[in-house]
């Protein structure tokens, strides 16, 4: 596994657009051609894919809220054919470190739907803890990196 990401372009989108979550997961997940374009309106949001070598396995779409300064992850998939490898717990790390040294970050922030109990856990165990506010319908959850190592 070689895990990185790499920033969605002109050159790359279309791959992007082609990874699609599980069925069952299509009601928690927007499809990451509506994230692309909220991205080109919301210009705070970056659009990431998530790779396995050459081949794009995932996306990520994260940003610095323009209101408060706050890190998000505001969406994270891998491909339902890759799922159960391992790629969304590496891609996610990946992710953070960029945050963390692109933005400075030292918290990170997502909202999980309550129903959505899969995300959850895979949130809890990279640890992602509930703040006990609301988004929404969601939940917020934050990471504090200052809880963490630096990547090597």
């Amino acid at each position: 596994m070689d895990i990185s990401i790499r920033e969605i372009t002109a050159d790359n989108f279309v791959e992007a657009i082609r990874l699609k979550v599980k069925p069952e997961q299509e009601a928690f997940v927007a499809s990451n051609a509506v994230s692309i374009a909220q991205s080109k309106f919301h210009t705070f949001l970056e659009c990431y894919g998530i790779y396995d070598g050459a081949t794009m396995v995932g996306f990520s779409v994260c940003g610095v809220n323009p209101e408060d300064g706050a890190v998000w992850v505001a969406r994270h998939m891998i491909d339902a054919k890759r799922q159960r490898e391992g790629l969304g717990r590496e891609g996610l790390r990946c992710l953070v470190e960029h945050l963390r040294r692109a933005h400075g970050a030292s918290s990170i922030y997502l909202d999980v739907g309550p129903a959505n109990a899969a995300a959850i856990a895979f949130y809890e165990s990279a640890g992602f803890r509930d703040t006990g506010r609301i988004q929404g319908e969601s939940r917020v959850y934050r990471l504090d990196l200052d809880l963490l190592p630096p990547a090597a």
